[in-house]
């Protein structure tokens, strides 16, 4: 019997981390140049750097508990045998 592949998530990881780079970025370069509607542009980064890490973080929950629905993950048990 072949375990199943487990997902790491690594293509989720690396796009949230590089989107929140260039996020930040955009808004340093916004405060170092002395962008005139600095206040908008701090609103939006941040609101849209929090989006990008609930969605993050809502991929994960799901992933968790796919992995739970199929067994494959036993937080109770501890690898004994499940409920009937």
């Amino acid at each position: 019997m072949t375990k199943p592949k487990s997902s790491t998530r690594t293509f989720s990881k690396r796009s949230t981390a590089w989107s929140l780079v260039g996020i930040f970025s955009l808004a340093f370069f916004g405060v170092y140049t002395g962008y005139p509607d600095l206040a908008e542009l701090i609103t939006v980064v941040g609101s849209a750097a929090v989006a990008h890490l609930v969605l993050y973080m809502g991929v994960g929950h799901l992933d968790m508990r796919s992995l739970i629905a199929q067994g494959l993950l036993d937080l109770r048990r501890k690898g004994g045998k499940p409920d009937v």
